[in-house]
């Protein structure tokens, strides 16, 4: 019996976004460099470095960044678009995971839209188990998620955002 060898995934030359997740990623990134010269006791990396992940293997690249307190991640933001069905939350637990390795205390703040972000859709029930606390609140020293299916406006991320690092800039 032959059998025929299966290609998952995303296909070469092609990215697994739309507009509407564009939009929600580069509000983040467009409002962290914002906020940055407003909280000068913090520091805004991008992304982790090599050195800085367990292990030394792997990436971790919030869209938001991840903002360090005296060297400590403090608090990371997060941008999830999500459809009805399909898997691109999960990746978010790798993410989660090494930040909460290198910091147990810190602020993980996730933004998520699309159909998937409704009251019982699909980021609801895969996130839940870390964020038992609840959503769209700020939860200290834990994972808040927001979650709206049409998006956010950027005056509430940076509202979000801000509120955040006030709290952990302290």
């Amino acid at each position: 019996m032959k059998y025929e060898k299966r290609k998952i995934g995303i296909k070469k030359g092609t990215v697994a976004t739309d507009a509407a997740a564009k939009k929600l990623d580069e509000q983040c990134k467009h409002l962290k460099d914002r906020l940055a010269d407003e909280f000068p006791n913090l520091t805004l990396q991008r992304k982790l470095r090599q050195d800085q992940i367990p292990g030394g293997i792997g990436a971790c690249e919030p869209d938001g960044g991840v903002w360090l307190r005296d060297g400590v991640v403090v608090a990371v933001f997060e941008a999830k678009k999500q459809g009805a069905g399909g898997n691109a939350i999960e990746r978010w637990f790798k993410n989660q995971f090494i930040c909460r390795m290198l910091s147990p205390d810190v602020c993980y703040v996730t933004f998520c839209s699309g159909p998937g972000a409704k009251r019982g859709g699909i980021l609801e029930k895969t996130l839940n188990v870390a964020h038992l606390k609840g959503f769209n609140k700020f939860v200290e020293y834990g994972n808040s998620c927001y979650m709206s299916p049409q998006g956010f406006s950027s005056k509430r991320i940076e509202k979000i955002m801000r509120e955040t690092l006030e709290f952990v800039s302290h």
